[in-house]
């Protein structure tokens, strides 16, 4: 006899009795991983990536790049921006400099010989030099005395007409086949580049950087096409299609001298038959003219350029003090080695105690793995 049953409900009616064991869940999110502080290295790399994730989206559509003021421009062409490492000075940065006033009469055309003039700094004076290094020593003792500054004074040369300054360029153009031809020069006897002075200057603003900080608030910008395929067919860093950037660790602000009349340069003695010099005062002189050769760098300045090439970023170390570094660890290699002697002189390793036999084995499974 089989038990009476109670009917099954229709199947519309069938429903799971909630509970913990069969209750469906919702996938969790993941959780977005948190911001890192400010200022840190996790925080610059994050910052770099997502620049160069907006920037390949922004090549990828154009149309998604907007001025921020003109709304009627569209983007036309998009150059990468690079350091040109190729360029790199022997003191690591550039110098811009600023005239108050136009330098040369004023005209229609632009004189091109200001592209190729010549600042030599003026040298202070012995007096000058004494009351500069009285203040310097006064504020490294009292910091909070206004630190001295060390404004120059420049002669500014320029070429002694356009064809010179046209000339010069060429000389330095590493692109220009017939850079190294003596005719360039244009004094009559292919020897040097006349550059008469102008004037002399002072500087009336100043702002110096140190090579941490060269980057942070002016850079010079040089918008360059391909130049990897002929006529120059160059393979360097800089031969790609980019705008390249340049550090500038000092920015000056010049203004013709105000003392009228300045004769500031080289002392030249009085001197007499075999180089002896004559009693009585020295007299002093300016230079009116520099006579200018161009040559390729030395061999110790190729060595400097490709320090800051190789660091383009912060200073570089002088090289007494990686000599002095070299010598410190090499004195720490030397004492490690007196100390193991020493150590196997007195006793040595408890496996040379108890026998000989486990070193000759493990000496032939070394020399077994070295083969």
């Amino acid at each position: 006899m089989t038990p009476n049953r109670a009917p099954r409900p229709p199947a519309d009616h069938v429903f799971l009795k909630p509970s913990s064991g069969n209750a469906l869940k919702r996938p969790e999110k993941r959780k977005a991983s948190p911001e890192p502080d400010k200022g840190t290295p996790a925080w610059i790399k994050r910052r770099i990536e997502k620049s160069f994730e907006i920037a390949a989206a922004n090549l990828a559509d154009r149309a998604r790049v907007k001025h921020p003021s003109k709304r009627n421009v569209r983007l036309v062409d998009a150059f990468p921006v690079l350091p040109d490492l190729e360029a790199f000075p022997d003191s690591g940065a550039y110098v811009t400099v600023k005239f108050q006033t136009n330098p040369v009469a004023a005209s229609d055309t632009y004189d091109a010989r200001l592209l190729a003039g010549i600042f030599k700094p003026i040298e202070r004076t012995a007096a000058e030099e004494q009351l500069y290094e009285a203040a310097r020593q006064a504020w490294e003792r009292d910091p909070a005395l206004p630190k001295p500054s060390q404004m120059m004074n420049y002669d500014l040369f320029l070429p002694a007409d356009t064809r010179t300054a046209e000339n010069f360029l060429a000389r330095f153009d590493v692109d220009n086949p017939s850079r190294d031809d003596d005719s360039l020069y244009t004094d009559g006897h292919a020897s040097h580049f006349r550059f008469p002075r102008l004037r002399a200057y002072e500087t009336a603003q100043e702002k110096e950087m140190d090579h941490d900080n060269k980057y942070a608030e002016e850079v010079i910008l040089a918008f360059r096409d391909d130049e990897s395929g002929p006529p120059k067919n160059r393979s360097d860093d800089s031969a790609q299609k980019a705008v390249y950037y340049y550090p500038v660790m000092q920015r000056t602000t010049i203004r013709s001298q105000r003392t009228k009349n300045i004769a500031r340069g080289v002392k030249l003695a009085r001197v007499g038959p075999g180089g002896s010099q004559l009693p009585g005062e020295e007299e002093e002189a300016h230079l009116d003219e520099l006579h200018v050769k161009v040559d390729d760098p030395s061999p110790e300045l190729r060595a400097e350029l490709e320090r800051y090439k190789a660091q383009p970023v912060g200073d570089l170390p002088d090289d007494e003090d990686e000599q002095q570094e070299g010598g410190e660890q090499d004195g720490e290699g030397e004492e490690e080695h007196e100390q193991d002697e020493r150590r196997g002189s007195e006793g040595g390793s408890p496996e040379g105690i108890n026998g000989g036999a486990d070193d000759e084995e493990e000496g032939d499974a070394e020399g077994e793995e070295d083969e």
